[in-house]
């Protein structure tokens, strides 16, 4: 009710400021510069713009991912204020003047980083439990993180065309690196969602395979029992007649247990690592740049030191892993 009261109140303003410019103007031309200069019309526009790019980004959400759960309309809220929060600190160093171009570029990083979250998040549920509709669940998702992939890349290629273009640090720097983090990101989200995709065709044939094996020796069992039911040998007739004839029906796929792809952990740690490494790259460049031209950027210095941490430890236990291999075939 809040949010149909808030959209009525803002297209109602919308409409007074511009019905009130064309009135006061004799012309277009006239009119949009008084929108344009007047800094009350320009808030108020504005905000009508952010609440229809919101709404549309919304209605796809809900196309593309179906309504969130609780517990990540929370996650969401904690990191998109973090990141909020980041990127004005990150903006203060670079001394220039905020504009509209300036607001397009952070709502289009925003929504490529809380795009990109829902997308983890919903590949982390694919890894714990089954979807409840397979095929919606899969559709939906392959979608959304190809979305994500070719969203991020193609602002990534436009920022490194812009900055080429303008050849001189400024604040689209900025944004060139934050879209090189977030392509990354979404790269290794898609990427983890093929690993899932192949576990679980894996486990599929795994369990076709040991149920076919396993109706097979019921099979055989029954078709045992009823062999020696019919033997001449009364005494092995009665003790066969005493057995339940295993039905190869009451097998069930539920009952089954597969080993699983095996390397599967191997292919995650490699692809964390290597994540870590492009970010950890991406980083150090953005904080040299940063240093020649602007000072000591203390606001990229804990992301620096947190991606720099992280590859350590997943290199270090990428190293472990393989030499545990190594000892156990040379046990073997």
């Amino acid at each position: 009710m809040r949010l149909i009261w808030y959209a009525g109140t803002s297209t109602a303003l919308a409409t007074g400021v511009v019905a009130y410019a064309f009135n006061q103007r004799a012309n277009f031309y006239s009119a949009m510069v008084y929108l344009s200069q007047n800094n009350l019309s320009l808030m108020i526009l504005i905000n009508l713009v952010l609440f229809l790019y919101a709404s549309f980004v919304w209605g796809l959400q809900r196309l593309c991912y179906g309504p969130l759960r609780p517990v990540e309309i929370e996650q969401l809220y904690e990191k998109a204020w973090f990141a909020v929060t980041e990127t004005c600190l990150a903006m203060t160093i670079f001394r220039e003047e905020v504009g509209a171009w300036f607001l397009v570029m952070f709502t289009a990083l925003v929504t490529g980083k809380v795009w990109e979250w829902i997308g983890e998040g919903r590949v982390e549920v694919l890894e714990q439990q089954p979807p409840a509709n397979p095929r919606l669940f899969h559709t939906r998702l392959s979608i959304s993180l190809l979305i994500s992939v070719v969203y991020d890349t193609w602002l990534f290629w436009y920022a490194v065309h812009a900055v080429i273009q303008q050849a001189r640090p400024n604040m689209m720097v900025m944004f060139l690196f934050e879209f090189a983090i977030l392509a990354t990101c979404s790269s290794r989200t898609a990427s983890r969602y093929l690993l899932s995709l192949i576990e679980a065709d894996i486990v599929k044939k795994q369990t076709r395979t040991r149920l076919d094996e396993r109706r097979r020796l019921a099979r055989e069992q029954r078709n045992d029992i009823l062999r020696r039911r019919e033997s001449d040998d009364s005494a092995e007739a009665e003790a066969a007649l005493l057995e339940e004839l295993p039905d190869e029906e009451d097998i069930d796929e539920m009952d089954i247990e597969v080993p699983g792809w095996e390397s599967k952990g191997h292919w995650i740690l490699s692809l964390d690592l290597m994540t870590d490494f492009v970010k950890l790259v991406i980083y150090s460049i953005f904080f040299a740049i940063l240093m020649m031209f602007y000072g000591l950027p203390i606001h990229i210095m804990r992301d620096l030191f947190m991606t720099a941490r992280s590859f350590v430890k997943r290199l270090g236990a990428l190293m472990r892993y393989r030499k545990a291999l190594q000892d156990m075939n040379k046990c073997s």
